[in-house]
């Protein structure tokens, strides 16, 4: 492991330096002593229509405690090379992102391609094409209004990455889409189109186990879904918005699946059963700071009545927060979020385990404070969710130190707690860990 970890650090830093001056390069191709001044003015035009960034990253965390279903301690083990660019033509523009990393708890190297699109206005179609606006391609996608809680937001996240300690930017999985945005006086609309279902990277065993009401206990490795259980047909999630006053207001819509896979087959193996989802948001200013509500309906079209133990139940879910700065530097928020399970009573009933359901209504209180200090180059963020019927919780800490453009050092911890080891949060007690990384922008 350590033999590994050391040579994918040695490559991190020679691609790194490799790439690092492209920028510099690409600048310095659009200079000479002896051009015309014609030459001299379309070079750096050329040259201001495309941008190359990135950064190297080094991360690594550690469980705070031994997970009888994992043999490895540790749940971060990252090196990394992002390399990002645009190219900007007449009325579009082409943008990739893609990161190429070692993951030394699984011994891999992954290659992850999170945006390769062209976005343009479609005003070449006509007076009404400019009110249009088309982006096709690899990208990642995100609406609503809740804080880490996701009601209509449909899209796919990654969430063993957001419990090993990665940056926020990879909660969200990246898929392959097209977006279509039209603006007009009456609001905005937005309509995606994802032609092969992207479901969410879910925690199924590789890095942390989880609880299995067969076993009565927590179990890794994970599972896989079969292929045949793996739904190719699309996805459309419809967003419409409007500013009415001071208040931003949406509907929704979305027809697919269910983003895990919490249904079951004839012989009990997971997969994604059918999901439609219809809601409503409204954001506002309130006293000193910024208030939002939220409603989204889950309509599990494979088993409306509920009594069928093997596909989700339908559910109402709802969301009320709210944020403002307390104190110069220090901004708090606070949201209050319930899940409510329809026909639970036949869901009881049919249920091989009675014992390990959900409760009809699920509540869950959500914290943040985020301080900054020294001239805001020292961020401290603390985040915790607490269910009160369930009694269990996730408080996730964060620490970052950027002094600079050009470096960003970070360190947390992830600690999840609870009574009984089936309930959401505290299943994942095993899997509370301190990580820390550094990253360096080129």
């Amino acid at each position: 492991m350590v033999e590994a970890m050391t040579r994918s650090f040695l490559n991190a830093l020679v691609i790194g330096a490799l790439v690092a001056p492209l920028p510099l390069l690409a600048q310095q191709s659009g200079q000479s002593d002896e051009w015309s001044e014609w030459e001299e003015w379309e070079e750096p035009a050329a040259a201001s229509n495309f941008s190359l960034n990135g950064f190297v990253e080094l991360a690594g965390g550690l469980r705070l405690a031994t997970d009888p279903a994992l043999d490895d301690n540790t749940t971060l083990a990252d090196a990394r090379v992002q390399l990002r660019g645009d190219y900007k033509l007449s009325s579009s523009v082409v943008t990739f992102r893609g990161d190429l990393y070692y993951d030394g708890v699984v011994d891999n190297v992954e290659a992850d391609l999170r945006e390769l699109h062209w976005q343009s206005n479609l005003g070449f179609m006509g007076d009404w094409g400019n009110h249009l606006d088309l982006k096709i391609g690899q990208q990642v996608l995100t609406w609503g209004t809740g804080d880490y809680l996701f009601l209509n937001d449909l899209f796919a996240k990654d969430y063993q990455s957001f419990f090993a300690g990665r940056d926020d930017e990879y909660l969200k999985a990246p898929s392959l889409s097209a977006k279509l945005s039209a603006f007009t006086q009456w609001g905005n609309l937005d309509l995606v189109l994802t032609p092969r279902f992207t479901p969410d990277n879910a925690i199924t065993g590789e890095y942390f186990s989880f609880f299995s009401p067969q076993a009565g206990q927590n179990i890794a490795p994970g599972f896989v879904v079969a292929d045949e259980n793996r739904p190719t047909s699309p996805e459309w999630a419809l967003r419409w918005y409007k500013t009415a006053g001071s208040t931003e207001l949406a509907a929704y819509g979305y027809r697919g699946y269910q983003k895990t896979p919490v249904a079951a087959d004839e012989q009990g193996r997971p997969r994604y059963s059918r999901l439609n989802v219809y809601g409503v948001s409204a954001v506002r200013p309130l006293g000193k700071g910024l208030a939002n509500a939220e409603y989204a309906y889950y309509d599990s079209s494979e088993d409306s009545n509920g009594n069928n133990p093997m596909v989700p139940n339908s559910q109402h879910r709802w969301l009320l927060g709210y944020e403002q700065e307390i104190v110069a530097n220090l901004t708090g928020s606070a949201q209050w979020y319930l899940e409510q399970i329809r026909h639970h009573s036949a869901l009881l009933a049919h249920s091989p385990w009675p014992e390990y359901e959900q409760s009809q209504r699920r509540q869950v209180v959500t914290v943040r404070l985020t301080y900054l200090m020294l001239r805001q180059t020292l961020t401290l963020s603390g985040f915790n969710f607490y269910s009160p019927g369930d009694e269990d919780g996730y408080l996730k800490f964060r620490v970052s130190y950027s002094p600079g453009d050009d470096w960003q050092l970070n360190a947390g911890f992830n600690l999840f707690y609870g009574q009984q080891a089936h309930t959401f949060y505290a299943q994942f007690e095993d899997a509370s860990n301190l990580y820390a990384s550094f990253r360096y922008y080129y």
